[in-house]
């Protein structure tokens, strides 16, 4: 394999000609690479929603969830599927295992609707089958808020939603704040009765008026004509002229009966922005789209589209997740710039201006090469993207230094750069391959980490796998042919008393005491493992707790709004915007979006109404991001049964609640009364809990009209002609639909009595037309009133609800989990009922059993690795040591730095360093085996301390940079070059602080502690060697 670079060196033109068009092709793959607000999660998740107007939870479970559960739970792949039965419509939830072939499951799960579609009622709607991403989700809400007309916001609103569903990335706008629009047909009850039309005559008639008919066409012979049947109805004036009875004296036309007007439905749901009523777009995005480019070209509409809104209306832009992307980004660039410009202040100080250049760029190139291959893996760049290029930044010039320090000593000895850097990369070669391969093999098992934590993480080891991989081919390749054509003439260590005489000083110093190390080996060992015990001890003490992810000042919060009873659109609206006042009231909000009604993916029961507040950035309020949430939450207290629930939105990936308990039994009874009790127990005896919720629903009152089936047969009334009379009285009776010229969907025609009329008692006053004339509904209905269900849940076929809850300190939710499964231990929850922990809990569990697997398959590849080009196990077990002191060191950052050890952050980390650590040891052992191969009559413990001392230089080096590419970060500090500023504590700082500290101390500590662990324990056997020569005085058979 070494002959590549004798052939690199010879073709050195081509050498460069390639590296060129790699720069070249990286270039114009970073401009055109996607770049996205956050990872986009492929969510395993499909639903089938399916519609029946009018029909109760009950109803929608038995007759709809429960065939549809029966079938689709036979799908391959499915872990989980819940249904959710609410009035007029049930949806069944399917949850696959993460890495399934989504593509696959739904055709799977489409073959199994359809096998099921002939069981269900015939009044249903047809399923609808959907599977949800990131992209599914809103990244941007426009409002239109002000004026006082709603058919005025609509109209403009649908301007800009045609205006902006053109934009290429656009995945969907959907509009909210506004009803659909309806035809309706407000019925004179007193005419329809004297002229003995049924709401079966109407509904016949309109259907029968409103077909197409193909007229044809005619060939006379001496021309072609079109035959037209105008038969379609296209305006209000075509519902006028509709007959619907026809006698032998008089036909009755259904204006003659109702008034005909174009409207809107009548409200269900009302949004509000800032304190206005508004009608909102919520914008998504296709996956792998530009979100930046996207945003750009919508904000560019709206400047143009607020010119022409009138005056009493504005524009309210709020959820912008591209705005955190885009200054994410932004941030992080200017960082990477930042710790550019620190390695290479450490570069040239050290090793001299033209060394210095070299390898400097191998920075631009490996990162090049990685946008190269990430473009043409159809993969996007994000904020993990970027933080990977950045913690492979300090790794990435590792090679570089040892390959450029090698020559720079050899062209001390006299040697010409060609020979120099030709002799250089060959003699590091492998252990060059065997640094950077012990290194990737820490990453590679993190690139198949499972779950949402490993689809929302993954780009971090995927980028600085390719960064790498990028730098072994510059290092190994590259650098030679650039050294032989540009490299030094003379070496930097002859500069005089120069900057690089620091480390001559440096190694002197070092040379003194790396004797007593090796001196007394025994006594050192003991003295850095008592080191290590002690520091694990204390941390064991005085540790800060465990959090899942990272702790992130917030900007953004959701919010859910709940009480209990049968409250009506317009008293929700009023809760809604009671609870909207006082939050405007709070310093430092930016915008408040609250909206009544509910989105099917926003669990919990008693829910009237919900949305986000947004703050203001950190540099334009005086408090901090988690006073404002504190005080959000203490506005609201004092609202009598009224629970408002504030959930920081603290970045990565989401889960309902830090704690979900699932509880599963055979009865809803059961399962309730299971619930409450577990309910009470977090309220009434857990400290340090908020925002305790559950989906159990509170009974609620219906009025049920129960119809005297034999005597409505008597009369041949059937119970659909009583269910379409009630209709008029609700939301009115479907008639029909049609298409006009100036909307895009189809409107309905709905008839309905006038509102006076539209009362629970107006049911009595009924009357239907029979064959014995007209009879008062009254005689054969009663209108009883009852309890019911809002909702009926169900998962894997057993009833179901779930218990919601967090903590006020995030680093006691593993605490509070095991508080309260103690609990549930000692508890009798009822017969036939199980309960598990889902979310945040499950999450962490699987993240913990990962990192374990991953920490030891990394240690194992390594082992493997490094057996094969040492072929020693001792010295295998040297080298591996070091993940051992990093580890240790990770602790005594946290300890230091008061900050809670992350299962993801800090596991991340461990791993990361278990590649990088290691690497100092290799350098030092593979120096040290061929000094003893030269020279092996020179006593071992002198070509230990050697050994050290020629590559004391590239081990601080390469440890220097990948600390320094991290310091700013580690110090809690943002260095943002481009846009000129430093921020203490920004969103960046608090994502990535935990990750930097533990990499900062833990390679800074196993740095420090390898240069005198590892030469004390390589003349161990030596020392013992000899001491069981003076003991026995015997000879004794060489260790090694």
């Amino acid at each position: 394999m070494i002959n590549i670079i004798d052939f690199a060196i010879k073709k050195a033109k081509t050498t460069l000609l390639i590296a060129f068009m790699i720069i070249i092709a990286g270039t114009y793959a970073r401009q055109e690479i996607p770049i996205a607000a956050s990872p986009n999660v492929q969510l395993p998740f499909i639903t089938v929603s399916v519609f029946l107007d009018g029909a109760s939870p009950s109803d929608t479970s038995r007759l709809i969830a429960r065939p549809l559960e029966n079938r689709l739970k036979t799908v391959t792949g499915v872990k989980n599927i819940t249904s959710r039965s609410y009035l007029s419509y049930a949806r069944i939830f399917l949850e696959f295992e993460v890495g399934f072939d989504i593509d696959q499951a739904l055709v799977d799960v489409k073959q199994g609707v359809e096998e099921t579609k002939y069981q269900l009622p015939l009044e249903a709607e047809d399923p609808q089958i959907q599977e949800y991403s990131e992209a599914s989700f809103p990244v941007m809400n426009i409002s239109i808020v002000g004026g006082s007309s709603v058919r005025q916001k609509v109209f403009y609103a649908r301007e800009l939603k045609d205006m902006i569903e053109p934009i290429e990335q656009i995945l969907e706008v959907r509009m909210t704040g506004a009803p659909e629009e309806v035809l309706e047909g407000v019925i004179d009850k007193a005419k329809m009765e004297s002229y003995g039309v049924t709401l079966s005559d109407i509904y016949y008639s309109v259907s029968n008026n409103n077909l197409i008919i193909p007229g044809g066409k005619q060939d006379t012979g001496r021309g072609s004509f079109n035959i037209e049947v105008p038969s379609i109805i296209e305006s209000a004036k075509d519902v006028y002229a509709i007959p619907v009875k026809v006698t032998k004296d008089a036909i009755v036309t259904l204006g003659d009966i109702a008034l005909i007007k174009r409207t809107f439905k009548d409200f269900t749901s009302y949004a509000r922005v800032n304190g206005e009523d508004a009608v909102t777009l919520e914008i998504s995005l296709r996956e792998s789209a530009n979100a930046i480019d996207a945003s750009n070209a919508i904000r560019e509409i709206l400047t143009n589209f607020e010119k022409t809104l009138p005056n009493n209306l504005n524009i309210v832009v709020s959820n912008d997740d591209t705005i955190y992307a885009d200054l994410m980004i932004k941030e992080l660039n200017g960082n990477i710039i930042a710790a550019v410009m620190l390695i290479m202040i450490l570069v040239i100080a050290s090793m001299g201006t033209r060394v210095s250049m070299l390898v400097g760029l191998s920075i631009p190139f490996c990162f090049l090469m990685t946008y190269l291959i990430l473009y043409s893996l159809n993969m996007e760049v994000n904020f993990l993207v970027m933080m990977g290029l950045l913690l492979g930044m300090g790794m990435l010039i590792d090679g570089s230094i040892v390959i450029t320090e090698y020559a720079d000593k050899k062209i001390a000895e006299g040697l010409s750069r060609v020979e120099g850097y030709t002799l250089a990369s060959k003699r590091m070669f492998y252990p060059i391959i065997a640094s950077t391969g012990t290194t990737l093999a820490a990453f590679i098992p993190l690139m198949f980490w499972p779950g949402f934590t490993g689809q929302f993480m993954k780009y971090l080891p995927i980028t600085i796998f390719f960064v790498l991989s990028s730098s072994l081919f510059y290092s190994l390749i590259v650098i030679p042919v650039l050294g032989s054509y540009f490299g030094q003439k003379e070496s930097a260590l002859n500069e005089g008393d120069g900057d690089s005489s620091i480390f001559i000083k440096l190694t002197d110093w070092y040379g003194k005491y790396i004797k007593k190390f090796v001196q007394n080996p025994l006594e050192t060992v003991t003295a850095v493992v008592s080191i290590l015990l002690i520091i694990i001890m204390s941390y064991s003490i005085s540790g800060m707790g465990t959090i899942y992810f990272a702790i992130v000042e917030p900007i953004q919060a959701n919010v859910t709004i709940k009480a209990r009873g049968n409250f009506s659109a317009l008293e929700a609206k009023e809760i809604v915007e009671e609870v909207e006042r006082r939050f405007l009231e709070v310093e430092g909000i930016k915008n408040v979006y609250l909206r009544s009604g509910t989105n099917w993916w926003e669990s919990g029961a008693d829910r009237i109404g919900g949305g986000f507040v947004e703050t203001l950035e950190p540099s334009q309020t005086k408090i901090s991001g988690f006073e404002i949430m504190d005080q959000l939450v203490t506005s609201t207290n004092d609202l009598p049964g009224i629970y408002v629930e504030v959930e920081a939105d603290e970045g990565g990936p989401s889960f309902d609640s830090p704690i979900e308990l699932d509880i599963l039994g055979n009865t809803e009874e059961e399962v309730n009364d299971a619930v409450t009790k577990v309910e009470n127990f977090m309220r009434n005896n857990m400290t340090g809990l908020n925002n305790i919720f559950s989906t159990k629903a509170y009974p609620s009152v219906e009025w049920s009209v129960e119809v005297d089936k034999q005597k409505a047969a008597q009369l041949g009334v059937s119970v659909s002609d009583v269910g379409a009379l009630v209709q008029m009285l609700t939301s009115g009776f479907k008639v029909g639909e049609y298409r006009p010229d100036d909307s895009k969907e189809e409107v309905e025609i709905r008839a309905k009595f006038p509102d006076s009329d539209r009362t629970i008692t107006g049911i009595r006053d009924l009357n239907v037309v029979t064959r014995q004339g007209t009879v008062p509904v009254s005689s054969f209905v009663k209108v009883v009133p009852k309890e019911n269900r809002q909702t009926v849940n169900r998962k894997n076929g057993k009833y179901f609800q779930e218990i919601g809850a967090g903590t006020v300190d995030e680093s006691e939710v593993s605490e509070k989990i095991n508080q309260l499964s103690n609990w549930l231990e000692s508890q009798d929850l009822g017969p036939g009922i199980n309960y598990s922990f889902s979310g945040m809990a499950e999450e962490t569990e699987d993240v913990n059993r990962f990192i374990v697997i991953a920490g030891i398959t990394a240690v194992f590849m390594m082992l493997l690795m490094l057996i094969t080009q040492f072929n020693s196990f001792y010295q295998s077990f040297i080298i591996l040591s070091a993940v051992t002191i990093s580890f240790v060191g990770v602790l005594l950052g946290l300890l230091i730095t008061g900050k809670s050890f992350s299962t993801t952050m800090t596991g991340i980390s461990i791993v990361t360093l278990a590649g990088i650590v290691v690497n100092n040891n290799i350098v030092l052992i593979d120096t040290f085996n061929k000094l003893k191969e030269e020279s092996p009559q020179v006593e071992r413990s002198i070509h230990i301390i050697n050994a050290c001392k020629q590559r004391l230089r590239p081990i601080i080096l390469t440890s220097l940079t990948t600390i320094f590419g991290l310091l700013p970060l580690a110090l809690g500090t943002s260095v943002d070059i481009i846009s000129r500023d430093i921020v203490i504590g920004s969103r960046v700082v608090d994502w990535w602080s935990n990750l930097a500290v533990s990499i900062v101390w833990g390679l800074g500590f196993s740095t420090f502690m390898t240069l005198i662990l590892t030469p004390a324990v390589l003349s161990l056997p030596y020392a013992l060697r000899n001491e069981y020569k003076k003991f026995f005085k015997t000879p004794a058979n060489d260790i090694q």
